[in-house]
């Protein structure tokens, strides 16, 4: 895979998804590129999937064990703050908000959790 090439760049054709991407840093106050965050993607991707051909099928149980761990902490500490936030999370667990936003997602999907708001930034 082309890591310059992987957001499917075709010019600065706005009618096409990359050239709508490309305003988006005008948009956004700068600072974003979509090149950028998609080959970060990417690697991150590889470098995943790169180190899941390693682990031994006991460390796979044990992640899995320490995934249904951290969302069992995470429900948990929901039900005691209604104003709850993934920096809040983040930092009683002591992870990354991505981190967060992973086993937040995660909860959604398995139907464990609901969101019942969204606010603006």
């Amino acid at each position: 895979m082309d890591m310059n090439n992987c957001c499917g760049d075709s010019g600065k054709d706005e009618g096409d998804m990359a050239g709508k991407m490309e305003g988006m840093p005008k948009m956004m106050g700068g600072g974003f590129n979509p090149k950028d965050m998609c080959k970060q993607m990417t690697e991150s991707i590889t470098t995943t999937a790169r180190m899941a051909g390693f682990a031994t099928p006991e460390v796979q149980v044990i992640f899995e064990d320490w995934v249904l761990e951290v969302e069992k902490e995470i429900m948990q500490f929901i039900t005691l703050d209604v104003d709850i936030t993934p920096a809040k999370i983040a930092d009683h667990l002591k992870i990354s908000e991505d981190s967060v936003l992973y086993f937040i997602s995660k909860l959604i999907r398995d139907k464990k959790i609901v969101v019942t708001g969204l606010a603006l930034k």
